[in-house]
């Protein structure tokens, strides 16, 4: 370990202290800096707050003129379409049996489908083994009664079937 003598000491402490002092001063300069930022913004919020804003509406209003103007012409005109309600009457009855049409054709394609599906789900099912038939139904129940009524042949079968594994 290094021995210091007593002046260089005291010109460490005291440059020490010289930047500690200048870190104090600079900090008080940042906080007197925040506080005239926060008294400024509160300011400013509290003038913001009590500022009335009223939107410039002319442009607005002017448009809504216009398009009123343009709405009593067209209804004061006549329709040049002739027969205008017969149209509408058509098309709506046209529209009315192509809904109807694309309903029924969409509902006998998913009847379809579901029975397709269905099928497919059976046949992935029984190919899995994960229903049985009714002929392997009939026959575990069989196997079932009998392993039931002869308590020997069913531990015969449990030792045969441990030594097959």
């Amino acid at each position: 370990m290094t021995e210091y003598t007593y002046e260089e000491l005291v010109k460490i402490m005291s440059s020490n202290a010289e930047k500690i002092n200048s870190n104090i001063q600079r900090e008080e300069k940042i906080a007197i800096e925040i506080e005239q930022a926060i008294t400024q913004l509160e300011y400013k919020i509290t003038e913001l707050k009590t500022m009335r804003i009223e939107p410039d509406l002319s442009h607005l209003n002017s448009f809504y003129k216009i398009k009123t103007e343009e709405n009593i012409k067209r209804l004061n005109s006549r329709l040049q379409v002739p027969r205008l309600s017969l149209y509408v009457w058509i098309s709506s009855f046209a529209m009315l049996i192509i809904s109807f049409g694309v309903f029924f054709f969409v509902y006998s394609k998913t009847a379809e489908a579901k029975a397709e599906t269905q099928k497919e789900y059976k046949e992935q099912i029984l190919k899995d083994n994960m229903i049985i038939s009714k002929e392997k139904a009939e026959l575990l129940k069989d196997m079932d009664l009998w392993f039931k009524s002869d308590p020997q042949s069913t531990q015969k079968f449990i030792h045969w079937r441990h030594n097959q594994k």
